[in-house]
């Protein structure tokens, strides 16, 4: 399912806005998808703030080189960072260096650690909302679950593939 860059950019499309794309800065949902030959895949851009995003924009693979459906497949091979697994290991197994492998690791590990209960017991209470910031408690809502789904997602579908992976 996630052999390439498009499958993995439609799931987590699917995954995070499952009415529609809106805009993470202002919520508002008009919003134009940027096709160009020199555009990344997964770029947006609102028409009413008039700024470009990021389909990772707001989620633990922001401001990465490494493809999306890589980061799936490592989210799944660790567990959703539950799994203890040396950077070494990953490295082989995604074919990325070994710096590569130890950043992914953290961040998934990281992210792992928000979404535990005991880490959200000792939060403080969240602040105010804003305006402007409409969209970003249900982006929360969506990244917290966005693990889980994917792991559930990934177990089916890569499964057969273990073997081919571990090489």
């Amino acid at each position: 399912m996630f052999a390439d860059e498009l499958s993995a950019h439609r799931y987590l499309e699917r995954l995070l806005w499952p009415g529609g794309v809106c805009c993470p800065r202002c919520g508002n949902a008009k919003v134009g998808r940027l096709n160009g030959a020199s555009t990344r895949l997964g770029t947006f851009k609102c028409y009413s703030c008039r700024k470009p995003f990021s389909l990772l924009h707001g989620t633990m693979m922001r401001s990465s080189h490494v493809p999306a459906h890589k980061w799936l497949q490592a989210v799944y091979l660790t567990d959703g960072g539950t799994k203890p697994m040396r950077p070494y290991h990953l490295q082989r197994i995604l074919n990325v260096s070994l710096k590569t492998a130890s950043s992914m690791m953290r961040r998934i590990g990281e992210a792992a650690g928000s979404l535990s209960p005991a880490s959200t017991a000792k939060a403080p209470p969240p602040a105010a909302p804003t305006p402007s910031l409409r969209a970003r408690p249900a982006r929360a809502a969506l990244a917290a679950t966005a693990a889980s789904v994917a792991l559930a997602a990934l177990g089916t579908c890569l499964r057969f593939a273990e073997p081919i992976l571990s090489l």
